[in-house]
């Protein structure tokens, strides 16, 4: 049964449907392990069902616009999870990325640790799904540019605002 993920068409919906369960349902935000639980195990199935419907039409596109993932649910949850932990940042999820800022400094070995990287042009911490054989590369597109191709959501702990969640 889909209870937190009924509206989620795409990998990208789904991520920040999850991003926004995460922050209201985590217990280290004031939520329990069973409802944490529960939202993991969905988010899983449903992530499996997206992951091959994209695959699928990574297969039959022959512009090649639509590519293929190796990622797992269990990437982004373990980045949600460790990020959680840190006190004072603000995350931006915007396509598949998530950028992280706030007080970033004090958490700088943790970012490192999770797989994050810093941008200097950007001033801000980011994490993707690395896919094998795919090239990164520093982009040259400003964080407006960005947010208004892919969309944003962002969440910060303690602070004002819609999104906001108590410390």
């Amino acid at each position: 049964m889909t209870k937190y993920f009924v509206n989620c068409k795409t990998l990208d919906e789904l991520k920040k449907s999850y991003k926004a369960a995460a922050m209201k349902y985590h217990p280290d935000m004031g939520g329990d392990t069973a409802t944490m639980q529960a939202i993991n195990a969905e988010y899983e199935a449903r992530f499996e069902v997206l992951k091959r419907s994209q695959n699928e039409q990574a297969a039959e596109d022959t512009t090649g616009r639509t590519r293929a993932t190796t990622e797992s649910a269990g990437d982004f949850i373990a980045i949600i999870n460790a990020l959680l932990k840190l006190d004072g940042l603000e995350i931006e999820l915007c396509g598949r990325w998530l950028w992280i800022g706030g007080n970033t400094m004090a958490h700088k070995e943790a970012l490192k640790a999770a797989g994050c990287r810093w941008s200097s042009s950007k001033k801000l911490w980011s994490w993707h799904f690395a896919e094998e054989g795919a090239k990164w590369h520093k982009g040259t597109k400003t964080m407006a540019q960005i947010r208004s191709k892919y969309g944003s959501t962002t969440f910060t702990r303690g602070g004002a605002g819609s999104d906001a969640l108590p410390a």
